[in-house]
């Protein structure tokens, strides 16, 4: 029946007001799938295996990367940033040159993980690029896999969801002969005070390191930094380590126990509101508790 002046109500308009609403975010979804081509995606490396009611693998075509583009959209933008869109992609042009790592639970029949691999033996573009200097990991010898835009459903944060992301990590590094593991570890913060604190934790944990002769780019460098970092020498009753160490994601720290570093400064990752931290992995280095798990 047609809405009249007479059967309008306020709840009636706002329930329509509600499905415009999702039909125009279906449309602009569906406007950036078209235009960065996901549906003809085509994987470099191809594998999967099952543990419990978990299928981990690589994305094989453009249905299943889209299902991660749309995690990654609730993570990163609704979670993270606090958009109210219902409905959205997490999508950029390195989307379709990259492989994905997926984890899908067969119980619910979603994707709960996502990562992105994107292997130097089929690109020298990456993103890590875009907020540090990097140069000196770029030229070292070896094929290189750039991490990224790792993500977890909210309800299956857990060591058991970041030890199978691990596990099909150890399988695309044996599948492609990697040797240097590197990018972005992100911290959900901007807060000066709190960067610095954070900074401060990682430094005297030896997390650390000058190695790489790493720094933030220009739009990316938080200038309050080294400030920051003298206020909290100098006032030593704002440091509470077992507080900042929380602040850590669980991420990160299955990087160290893999045997990385940070490399240098974080970058402020404004867009997104956190910072990132340049992470460096040597396979060679990696610890042996981890390559005997990983069977690496």
């Amino acid at each position: 029946m047609l809405n009249t002046a007479k059967n309008l109500t306020p709840a009636s308009v706002f329930n329509s007001f509600g499905r415009m609403k999702v039909a125009l975010e279906r449309i602009d979804s569906e406007v950036k799938l078209q235009a960065y081509k996901i549906r003809n995606f085509i994987p470099n490396v191809q594998f999967e295996f099952e543990r419990s009611h978990y299928l981990v693998k690589t994305v094989s075509n453009g249905m299943e990367l889209e299902q991660c583009l749309k995690l990654r959209y609730d993570v990163f933008h609704r979670e993270y940033m606090n958009k109210t869109r219902t409905i959205g992609v997490d999508i950029d042009k390195l989307d379709t040159i990259c492989d994905h790592l997926m984890i899908f639970d067969k119980r619910s029949n979603r994707v709960i993980g996502t990562y992105r691999l994107n292997c130097s033996k089929f690109t020298d573009t990456f993103y890590s690029t875009g907020e540090f200097n990097m140069e000196r990991i770029l030229a070292m010898p070896g094929t290189k896999l750039e991490l990224g835009r790792a993500c977890i459903d909210k309800e299956h944060r857990n060591g058991v969801i970041i030890a199978l992301l691990w596990r099909g990590i150890a399988e695309y590094i044996q599948r492609t002969g990697t040797e240097i593991l590197f990018g972005c570890g992100s911290v959900k913060t901007m807060d000066p005070l709190e960067v610095g604190l954070i900074t401060k934790y990682l430094i005297n944990e030896g997390h650390l390191t000058r190695e790489f002769d790493v720094s933030p780019t220009k739009k990316f460098t938080m200038k309050q930094l080294g400030g920051v970092l003298e206020y909290i020498e100098a006032n030593p009753y704002v440091y509470n380590k077992e507080e900042i160490a929380k602040k850590v994601p669980a991420l990160v720290y299955s990087y160290f126990k893999a045997g990385a570093k940070l490399a240098g400064e974080p970058a402020l990752d404004r867009e997104f509101h956190c910072i990132d931290f340049l992470t460096v992995l040597k396979v060679s280095e990696m610890s042996a508790a981890f390559k005997g798990k990983y069977n690496l």
